[in-house]
C-alpha cells in the first residue's frame, strides 16, 4: 500500500501496521570492483535459490528465516557489520553504516571492504576493519536492479597510515571510530553521524559528527596491496574540517545513539545511552569509583549514579542547527 497520512495517528495501530510491507521483493547487494553493483533477488523465483545445494529453502518463510543464508547463496557482497542506513533527501542517494569487523582479513578484503589492518589500544592489538566506513550507493531509478557505489567515509585515527588506513585524509578535528547511527536533515540536508565506538576509547569517547554529504563519484580511486592480492576501491571526496566535523562528544562508556529533530531543525534531539557501562559491579555502590557520573555531574538529576537520557540542542540565536 502506498502511505496515506492519516496512519500517523490511526484509530487502529494494528490495521495500519498491518497494511505495509506486506507485498514486495526481497534483494541484496552485490558490490562489484569497478564501483557498480546489483541488487539479487531472493525468493523461489530466483533459480539460483530454488535449487540451492549450499541451502535447501523450501518457501518464502525459509527465506526470510534464513535471509543471509539466502544472500550467500546467490553471491552477494559479505559486509563489515551494516548498522543504519539513510536517504541523502537532496539527490536521493543510500548511505550506509558499516561499524567494524574483527574478522576481515587482507584474503577476504574486496573493494567495498577494502581494508585489513593492526590497530593498536594502549598495549591491545585490534585487527581487522578496526574503525569501520561509510558506504554510499546511487540508482537512476528506484526500480533499477543495478546503481553505481563509493565509499563516502573511511573511519580513522588521524595519524593511522594515510595510504592503508585514514583514506579520508582526516585529522584531529574530525577523526572517529566506528559509525553507527546516520540520519540526514530534513531541514538543511546535513548528514548526521553517531559513534559506537570501543576501538578508540582509550583517548576519547563516543561522539557525534556532522557532515555536509557529497555524491558517488566525487572522489576517485586506490588500491590496498595485501601480498601478492591487490584491492582498488573507489573512495568519496577527502574530508576536511569544513565538510566533516566534530560536533558533540559524550560521556565515557556511552554510545550516542538516535536522533531527531524538529521540522524547523531548530532543536535537535540527541540519546546518550549507557554511561559509565563499564563500571565494574564490585564498585555499583562507591559512586567514587563509576565510570561516569553523567547527567549529574552535568547538573542534571540527583545522585551521581549514571543514567541515559535525552539531550535537546538549540542554538543560542534560536537559529536553524547547522546553519
Amino acid at each position: 500500500a502506498k502511505w496515506d497520512a492519516a496512519d500517523a495517528e490511526p484509530a487502529n495501530r494494528l490495521a495500519a501496521g498491518d497494511k505495509y510491507l506486506d507485498k514486495g521483493t526481497l534483494y541484496a547487494a552485490r558490490f562489484k570492483s569497478d564501483g557498480t553493483g546489483q541488487w539479487l533477488e531472493l525468493s523461489m523465483d530466483n533459480p539460483v535459490i530454488a535449487g540451492s545445494s549450499y541451502f535447501e529453502f523450501k518457501d518464502a518463510a525459509d527465506i526470510a528465516v534464513f535471509t543471509r543464508l539466502a544472500a550467500d547463496a546467490v553471491g552477494a557482497t559479505k559486509m563489515d557489520r551494516p548498522e543504519w542506513a539513510g536517504v541523502n533527501p537532496k539527490n536521493g542517494e543510500v548511505y550506509i553504516t558499516l561499524t567494524n569487523n574483527s574478522a576481515r582479513t587482507g584474503a577476504t578484503a574486496d573493494s567495498a571492504n577494502p581494508r585489513a589492518y593492526t590497530d593498536m589500544k594502549g598495549s591491545k592489538t585490534q585487527k581487522g576493519n578496526v574503525h569501520g566506513h561509510i558506504l554510499r550507493l546511487a540508482e537512476s531509478q528506484p526500480t533499477d536492479t543495478g546503481f553505481r557505489w563509493d565509499i563516502y567515509l573511511f573511519a580513522s585515527e588521524a595519524d593511522a597510515d594515510k595510504a592503508t588506513v585514514n583514506l579520508s585524509n582526516l585529522n584531529d578535528e574530525n577523526d572517529l571510530s566506528s559509525p553507527d547511527g546516520l540520519v540526514f536533515s530534513q531541514a538543511t540536508g546535513l548528514c548526521w553521524i553517531e559513534t559506537d565506538d570501543g576501538a578508540y576509547t582509550d583517548k576519547t569517547n563516543c561522539m557525534l559528527m556532522a557532515a555536509v554529504p557529497g555524491r558517488v563519484g566525487d572522489g576517485g580511486s586506490k588500491s590496498l596491496t595485501y601480498g601478492d592480492k591487490t584491492v582498488t576501491t573507489h573512495v568519496g571526496k577527502a574530508q576536511t574540517p569544513a565538510t566533516f566535523k566534530r560536533f558533540l562528544v559524550g560521556p565515557r562508556g556511552a554510545e550516542i545513539t538516535g536522533i531527531t529533530e524538529t521540522p524547523d531543525g531548530r532543536a535537535l534531539f540527541v540519546n546518550i545511552q549507557h554511561p559509565g557501562e563499564n563500571t565494574k559491579m564490585a564498585d555499583t555502590t562507591n559512586p567514587a569509583k563509576y565510570e561516569s557520573q553523567w547527567p549529574a555531574n552535568a547538573g542534571y538529576g540527583a545522585g551521581k549514579r549514571p543514567r541515559s537520557a535525552t539531550i535537546v540542542i538549540t542554538k543560542n540565536d534560536g537559529g536553524v542547527i547547522g546553519s
